[in-house]
C-alpha cells in the first residue's frame, strides 16, 4: 500500500477472542475496505465472521487473500475480491485501481521477493516486544512433497545473495532492524530454510553473535546439514538457535510416495550431531496417513527419531489440503478426511480410523511426557536399556485410560505419578 492514498489499519484479534467483541472493533473502525487472509486454522471463524460483518456494513468491499480463501462459502457478495496466489502483486494491482473492479477472483504474479519492501517499522516495537515475529529470507521450495501447499509452487528464490556485498549489508540492517523490536522469538517462515545453504550460513552466523536475549527459529531440511554447518552451530550459546526437522517419516518407501526424496540414515547422523554438538534445541515431525504407511510403520518412526532424542518430538495428523498434490493421491486411494478446515485425514490406504484415533492420542501423550523436558533423565535410561518410545508411550496412555485422565491440562504433579507408576511397573 506504500505511496498509495490510503489510511491503512493493522488489526490483529485471536481465535479466543469472541465473535461479538471483533465485529465490534472493526465496526468502530468504519473500514471502506476490509482486508483478510484465510488459512487452515482461522478459515472457520472468518465463515462465521464475514457474513456478520456484512450484515452491520453493507457497503464495506472485502478482500480475502491466503491459502484457503477460494474454498468454501465466505458469505461474499459480487463485489467483493478474492485474491488467488501470492498476494503482493494482485493486491498492489487491485489497490492502484481503487478497488474499483468488478468484484471475483483475481492473480497476478508476485514482484521478486528481493523486491519487497521490509515489512516492519519503529512504531511495531509496543505490538511485538516479547513476541514471536515472523520473517522471510526465501519463498518456495525445492522438494515437492505432495501434502505440503508449496508442492506447486515453482518458485526457489532468496531474498539476499550472500555473494554480493549490498545483499549482505542490506540483510544485517533488516535483522539489526528486527532485533530493535525486541522479540521473544525471531521466526524464519522459509520452507526449507537450508535449502539456500550459503545464506543458512550467514544468518546462522549473525545469530550466533547476537547479544540480545532472541530465539531464532528456523525450519530446516536434516539430509542438507553438512559439517561445514555443524562447525559453525557448535559455536551457538543454548537458546539462540532452534531447528524444526521435518522428518515426517524413516520409512523411505512411504516418503517416495508422496514426493519426498529423504534419506533417514542421513538425517538420523544429523540429529545425532545436533545433540551431541551443539546447543540447539531441536523439534523434529512426524506424519500420522502418509500413503501407504501402517500403524506398525508409524510405531517404528517414533522409536527411530526418540532414538536421537529431540527436545521436541510432533506426532502430526495428515491434513488433505486443497490445492495441494496430496487431494488427488487420497482420492484415489480411498482416503476419508475432514470436510471442512483443518482436512485432518480421518482413515488413509493403510490406517484404520481407530487406529488414527489412537496416534492421535500418542500425540498427546507425547506432548505431555516427553515435550515438556520433566522426565528427560528417565527417557534416556529407559531408550538406552532397550525399551522402545512408542510401548513406553502406548503404557503412559492405557495408565491414562485406567485412571481416567484426560490428555491435556493435566497437572505436573499428576503427570509426575503416572510416569512413576510406569516406572514401578
Amino acid at each position: 500500500m506504500r505511496g498509495l492514498p490510503y489510511t491503512v489499519r493493522l488489526r490483529e484479534f485471536t481465535l479466543a477472542e469472541p465473535l461479538f467483541d471483533i465485529l465490534t472493533q472493526i465496526v468502530r473502525d468504519q473500514p471502506d475496505i476490509a482486508c483478510f487472509s484465510a488459512y487452515v486454522w482461522n478459515s472457520g471463524e472468518l465463515r462465521r465472521l464475514l457474513p456478520e460483518l456484512k450484515k452491520l456494513l453493507p457497503e464495506l468491499k472485502i478482500v480475502l487473500g491466503g491459502p484457503d480463501a477460494t474454498h468454501g462459502d465466505f458469505g461474499l457478495s459480487e463485489s467483493d475480491f478474492v485474491v488467488k496466489g501470492p498476494g503482493e502483486g494482485v493486491f498492489r494491482m487491485l489497490a492502484e485501481s481503487g478497488l474499483d473492479l468488478p468484484g471475483g477472483v483475481y492473480e497476478a504474479p508476485a514482484p521478486p521477493l528481493r523486491e519487497l519492501p521490509f515489512p516492519y517499522r519503529n512504531t511495531d516495537k509496543a505490538a511485538l516486544q516479547g513476541k514471536l515475529v515472523y520473517y522471510e529470507s526465501s519463498r518456495g521450495c525445492p522438494f515437492r512433497c505432495a501434502y505440503c501447499l508449496s508442492a506447486l509452487d515453482k518458485r526457489n528464490e532468496a531474498r539476499f545473495d550472500p555473494a554480493l556485498a549490498t545483499d549482505r549489508r542490506k540483510l544485517y540492517s533488516e535483522l539489526d532492524h528486527l532485533l530493535e523490536l525486541k522479540p521473544r522469538t525471531l521466526k524464519f517462515v522459509d520452507r526449507s530454510f537450508n535449502a539456500h545453504p550459503q545464506l543458512a550460513q550467514l544468518i546462522w552466523d549473525y545469530a550466533i553473535r547476537q547479544t540480545e536475549a532472541c530465539e531464532f527459529h528456523f525450519e530446516i531440511y536434516p539430509d542438507l546439514l553438512t559439517e561445514e554447518d555443524l562447525q559453525l552451530l557448535e559455536n551457538a550459546p543454548p537458546g539462540r538457535i532452534r531447528f524444526e526437522v521435518g522428518v515426517q517419516t524413516v520409512n523411505s518407501a512411504v516418503a517416495r510416495s508422496c514426493g519426498r526424496n529423504s534419506n533417514w540414515q542421513k538425517a538420523k547422523a544429523a540429529l545425532n550431531a545436533l545433540r551431541e554438538r551443539t546447543a540447539l534445541c531441536v523439534h523434529a515431525d512426524l506424519l500420522v496417513g502418509l500413503p501407504g504407511e501402517n500403524y506398525a510403520s508409524v510405531l517404528r518412526s517414533l522409536d527411530e527419531l526418540a532414538s536421537t532424542f529431540p527436545a521436541e518430538i510432533q506426532l502430526g495428523m495428515l491434513k488433505i489440503l486443497p490445492d495441494t498434490p496430496m487431494l488427488q493421491i487420497a482420492g484415489q486411494r480411498g482416503y476419508q478426511w475432514l470436510d471442512h478446515p483443518p482436512w485432518q485425514v480421518l482413515k488413509s490406504d493403510a490406517l484404520s480410523f481407530d487406529e488414527v484415533s489412537r496416534l492421535q492420542e500418542l500425540a498427546k501423550i507425547i506432548n505431555l511426557y516427553w515435550n515438556k523436558g520433566e522426565f528427560s533423565t528417565n527417557w534416556q535410561e529407559l531408550l538406552s536399556t532397550g525399551h522402545k518410545a512408542s510401548r513406553i508411550c502406548l503404557r503412559l496412555l492405557q495408565l491414562h485410560h485406567q485412571k481416567s485422565l484426560t490428555l491435556h491440562s493435566v497437572a505436573k504433579s499428576t503427570r509426575a505419578e503416572v510416569f512413576g507408576a510406569l516406572l514401578e511397573a
